[in-house]
């Protein structure tokens, strides 16, 4: 059953990787609306799941693709705001 957890941790980055590729070449799948959170949704999933799996290849292919997709989407712009788009 475990392992079940980590396929779908890695499904869920696999999906947000296509998914955020295909929204920065022009091509939406989802609503702009809805893209941040299902980003940022999806990927929290996928690292939880990840960590209730079994240990081995995958599990770590979850935490850090999932990891990945979260440094993109929430501290990297973040990052961004402060540092770059600060007028004060």
């Amino acid at each position: 059953m475990k392992s079940y957890f980590n396929v779908a941790s890695v499904i869920i980055c696999g999906f947000d990787i296509v998914v955020y590729t295909l929204f920065f070449n022009g091509i939406n799948l989802v609503l702009d609306e809805v893209f941040f959170p299902l980003m940022i949704g999806g990927s929290f999933i996928g690292f939880i799941l990840s960590w209730f799996g079994n240990k081995g290849v995958t599990r770590n292919m979850g935490i850090f693709g999932n990891t990945f997709v979260l440094l993109f989407t929430v501290i990297g712009p973040l990052m961004v705001r402060a540092f770059i788009w600060n007028t004060h």
